[in-house]
Order: structure tokens, then C-alpha cells, then sequence
């Protein structure tokens, strides 16, 4: 049985509206879906399923989805749905950049919880009774505002609703003591890929800092060579091919939407020197990072924002 499986980036996509002032992206739709395959984005999404039945795939842990479910992913968790047999699962959506929710002054005590989800604190919730009819108030209600023109108070008003449902989820994670940890919750990946699943996931959320396989077989008590397999059976690449294609997509995004230094932008991403990391920008996008963003403020020169 092939184990494989292609992890495809989805990075910034056209449809998700950014606001004039502070170029954060916020975005909400009512969405039916029967199957998306395994993939990962720069910024975070909460979903509220309303209808039909199917499994929805998060770091490795498969769960049921079914009315009153909610699901919380930080940037770069990696995700995927399969509706059941013939079936398709609704559910509001909302992707947003994680900054968003904390304006000009950052929440040490917030960004803590924030980041215990997907670790100490589950990746999906099934919500009943009041706390389920509040979350799905609080959906509508984002998507009823979406359409309003940008303005001061709409992004306070955005920010506002979507921190209440987030402290929401977080106060009903905190109560379900059988989620202490995620990673071997509900259904366990299976056999042969459950020790790498979470050697993945912290790539995923620690790819900006230096990182090498000794450190990772350091750390998960796992073989270098084990770890190095790996990757390469059930991602279809080198594990330096796929440290440098999350950093080269994240420096893709800070290119297109901020007026930070290339140099810069080299560090932020992780690479040591920017010889290195002008070399892997050629290598994957075809041209320079300098050209790359010449070209994308061309773009938005002829196709301005709405």
C-alpha cells in the first residue's frame, strides 16, 4: 500500500480579500465540500461544519466531522476532508492572518493559548447545546459583515467576533480532559507513518529556525537515517527540498505584501546567509527574489484593490 502523501501549499490565494490599511487578510464562506487533498497555508482557518458527515485529517489525526463541529488551524497545519460515500460536508470557513486578532498590541497570555492548539489543546471540538448555537451565531454573523466596505470599525468589529469564538473553543478544549495531547487522540495515524506525523508537524511550525535531521532524531528519539527516509517516501522530497520550499513560500507572501528588505526577509525565513537563500529562490521560482518582486508590483499596479 502506497503511504505517500503530496503536501500542497496553498499560499496566497486571490479570493481571500486583504484590508486597504493593514494588508491582513480576513475572508468567510459558506462552502460544501466532498474532498480536499492534504495541504497547508500561511495563514490560520476556523470552520464550523453545519451539515452532512465525513473525516477531517489534522497533523496526521483524523476525526469525524458532523453537525456543531468546529476545527481551528494555525498556519501551516496541515489538513485535508473526505466527505462520507457520496456525501458532502458543509461548513462555514474562515481564513484569516493570525496578527489580525491582536491589532497593535499583542496578547503574551492570548498568543500563549493560541499556540497550545494543536499541542496541548485539540485541533477540532464537537460543540452542543447553547455553546454550539452560539459558535454558528457568531459565523453568521462574520459572514453577514464581510461584504461591508473596509473601515476602522469593521476590522475592530471582525477582530472582536473572531477572539470570542476563539476563547470560546479554547474554554471548551481546556474542560475535555481526554485531549491532553492530540497527536495520539481519536484515531491514530496509521502505523507506519504515526512516528513521523509529529516530526512533520514540528518542521511545520519551527521551519524559521535553524534546524538539521540530527537535532530532529535528538529530539523524537528517532534514527537520522529514519527521519531522512522518511521524508523522502511520504513527502516525495529531501528533507533540506522541504525545509526550503516552506521557507521559500513564506518569503513569497512577505515579498508581494511587505516593503521588508530582501536581506531581511532571507533572515526572517530561516535561511543563515543570503547567498543561500537567493540561490534556493532561483532554483524554485525561476527568477531572482528582486525580479519576483518587481514583477508582483506591476501586477498590483494594473489590478488595484477594490
Amino acid at each position: 500500500m502506497d503511504n505517500t502523501f503530496y503536501l500542497e501549499y496553498q499560499g496566497d490565494i486571490d479570493d481571500i480579500p486583504r484590508f486597504r490599511e493593514t494588508q491582513e487578510r480576513f475572508g468567510i464562506y459558506n462552502t460544501k465540500i466532498s474532498r480536499t487533498e492534504l495541504h497547508y497555508h500561511d495563514y490560520a482557518e476556523i470552520s464550523y461544519f453545519t451539515d452532512g458527515s465525513g473525516f477531517e485529517t489534522i497533523n496526521g489525526v483524523r476525526h469525524l466531522l458532523r453537525q456543531g463541529t468546529v476545527s481551528f488551524l494555525l498556519p501551516n497545519h496541515m489538513h485535508s476532508i473526505s466527505g462520507a460515500p457520496g456525501q458532502q460536508v458543509s461548513k462555514y470557513c474562515c481564513l484569516f492572518d493570525i496578527q489580525l486578532l491582536f491589532g497593535h498590541q499583542e496578547d503574551s497570555e492570548f498568543s500563549r493559548l493560541l499556540d497550545s492548539i494543536g499541542t496541548d489543546l485539540p485541533s477540532f471540538l464537537d460543540f452542543e447545546g447553547s455553546e454550539k448555537e452560539k459558535m454558528k451565531q457568531i459565523f453568521e454573523f462574520l459572514l453577514e459583515i464581510s461584504s461591508e466596505s473596509d473601515s476602522p470599525i469593521l476590522r475592530h468589529l471582525i477582530r472582536t467576533k473572531l477572539t470570542e469564538a476563539i476563547l470560546i473553543y479554547i474554554r471548551s478544549a481546556s474542560r475535555q480532559q481526554s485531549y491532553h495531547n492530540p497527536l495520539i487522540a481519536g484515531r491514530k495515524p496509521a502505523a507506519r507513518t504515526q512516528l513521523f506525523w509529529p516530526v512533520l508537524r514540528y518542521v511545520h511550525l519551527h521551519y524559521r529556525k535553524p534546524l538539521s535531521l540530527e537535532e530532529l532524531a535528538q529530539r523524537f528519539e528517532l534514527s537520522v537515517s529514519y527521519i531522512g527516509l522518511s521524508f523522502k517516501k511520504y513527502t516525495g522530497q529531501t528533507f533540506v527540498k522541504y525545509i526550503h520550499n516552506l521557507r521559500i513560500e513564506t518569503a513569497d507572501n512577505m515579498l508581494q505584501h511587505t516593503n521588508i528588505s530582501i536581506t531581511d526577509i532571507a533572515m526572517e525565513v530561516g535561511f543563515e546567509s543570503f547567498r543561500t537563500f537567493a540561490r534556493v529562490f532561483r532554483e524554485i521560482k525561476g527568477i531572482t527574489a528582486n525580479q519576483f518582486r518587481s514583477l508582483s508590483k506591476q501586477n498590483k499596479d494594473s489590478h488595484p484593490a477594490k
